[in-house]
Parts: C-alpha cells; sequence; structure tokens
C-alpha cells in the first residue's frame, strides 16, 4: 500500500507500475484502470501525482534514465581506466537485464511512441543526449590518457550507445544461440579493441 509514504516512494512506485503495464501491453492499450490495478493505489491517489497516462509516459522516461543506468562517470571514476569504466557500465547494464528484463522492453515503447509524439520524441531525445554526452567524456578521458586513440568523440559515443541498444534484441526476441550478457560482453570488448591505441 502508498499510505504514508513519501512522496518520491509513491512516485517511484507509480512508475514501476507503470513501467510493468506498458511493457505487457503497450502504451496504447495500457489504461489507466491497469496502471491503478498494478500498483495497487487507489486512482485518485495516481491523479494527485499525475494527470493522465501521457503524463505518467513522460515521467516514465527520466525514472527509466535513474533505474536503468548507473552513474557510471562519478567521482568515483577518476581512479579508473576509461575501459574499466565501460566494462562496468557493461556489468550494470547486464545486472539489470537479468533483474528487471522489462526496464529495456519500456525503452521500445519509448521509441514507438516517440515516432508518433513530439513531445515524447523531445524528451526521449533530451535522453539520449545525456547518455551520449557522458560516453563521450569517457572517450575523451580515454583519448587524454593515451589509452584510445584519437577519435570522433561524438560518432563513437552513439555507436556504443546503439551496441546497448542491442539488448532490446533480447527483451523481444529469444534468441537461443546467444545470450544478452554475451552479446554486451562481446561487443564492448570488440569496442574496446577498436579504440585501443596501438
Amino acid at each position: 500500500m502508498a499510505i504514508n509514504l513519501p512522496k518520491e516512494e509513491r512516485q517511484s512506485q507509480i512508475m514501476e507500475a507503470a513501467m510493468k503495464v506498458i511493457t505487457r501491453k503497450g502504451f496504447s492499450n495500457t489504461r489507466m484502470d491497469d496502471i491503478v490495478n498494478e500498483a495497487g493505489m487507489s486512482k485518485g491517489a495516481i491523479y494527485h501525482h499525475y494527470q493522465g497516462k501521457k503524463e505518467i509516459f513522460l515521467a516514465l522516461i527520466g525514472h527509466w534514465e535513474t533505474q536503468t543506468f548507473p552513474d557510471f562517470y562519478s567521482r568515483n571514476g577518476k581512479e579508473r581506466s576509461a575501459a574499466d569504466t565501460l566494462r562496468d557500465f557493461a556489468s550494470e547494464v547486464i545486472k539489470v537485464f537479468k533483474s528487471r528484463s522489462h526496464v529495456f522492453q519500456a525503452e521500445v515503447e519509448f521509441w514507438a511512441l516517440a515516432n508518433q509524439d513530439d513531445e515524447v520524441r523531445k524528451r526521449s531525445q533530451e535522453l539520449y543526449e545525456k547518455i551520449i554526452n557522458l560516453f563521450e567524456l569517457v572517450i575523451i578521458k580515454g583519448v587524454r590518457e593515451n589509452e584510445f586513440m584519437n577519435v570522433d568523440t561524438r560518432i563513437t559515443a552513439i555507436y556504443i550507445l546503439s551496441v546497448f541498444q542491442g539488448i532490446n534484441w533480447f527483451c523481444i526476441f529469444k534468441d537461443k544461440k546467444i545470450n544478452a550478457e554475451s552479446y554486451i560482453r562481446h561487443s564492448i570488448e570488440l569496442i574496446l579493441t577498436g579504440l585501443k591505441k596501438s
């Protein structure tokens, strides 16, 4: 129950419920009643925080960011090599995939709705821009410290992001020849081999 929970916890509970329902049913087939039932809260309690399904979906993009992507360029990251920072990021993505794969299924819904809705497209683009900028910081560090060869950091950051987004394949299709962890670990090592300064 959401009674007596702090506002942030109630909102997080709504976000988690919405994420599960939307990834199961899709945005267009999800009703507010579905989110109410999944959250175990009253409709009034949910409307106290969000005006409707669209507002919940927009908030869900920010929630997805904080719940899915670790703070992989924090103050502690200064001691780590750029390569190890990317490996740590890969490990975190794998951990989230194993425990909560539905968060990656939610990304597919973001893409689908971003193709139809300007507000969702703008919010999604802001999210991806932040992630690309973080990858660029790691690449710049690697170049500066002579760990990586000199590359176009934006192109490389987008490439790394697209490799991580490949995990969505494993949410939709059950590949019998390879699992998501093998895909991520192999892919990141291929990227690091390509970036390594000779």
